[in-house]
């Protein structure tokens, strides 16, 4: 489906970077993303999710390396980000 699809193409932007990535092939509850983050060490996380919308509107939650969520006002600086670089790389559309 699109929420594959998202973390596909969101995976390849980070890999294009320069950034490891850990993408898991199945659905997963929300708390396994941040518990990963926490246990593995990483340096943060992004979980694909419509949450209680309709499948179309995907979007991502992103934690912070303690596992915790990242919330107002650190989530409005990552919002600006991304609406100010809509247009994505080249190569970050390649998610073979």
């Amino acid at each position: 489906g699109s929420s594959k699809r998202f973390a596909s193409l969101a995976a390849a932007v980070f890999i294009s970077r320069g950034v490891p990535v850990y993408l898991f092939s199945d659905i997963t509850p929300t708390p396994f993303v941040p518990f990963t983050v926490s246990h593995l060490g990483l340096c943060a996380g992004v979980m694909v999710t419509a949450s209680h919308n309709p499948k179309q509107d995907n979007g991502y939650k992103v934690y912070w390396e303690s596992g915790a969520q990242i919330v107002s006002p650190h989530d409005s600086g990552i919002s600006k980000a991304i609406k100010e670089n809509l247009e994505p790389w080249p190569e970050a559309w390649n998610s073979e």
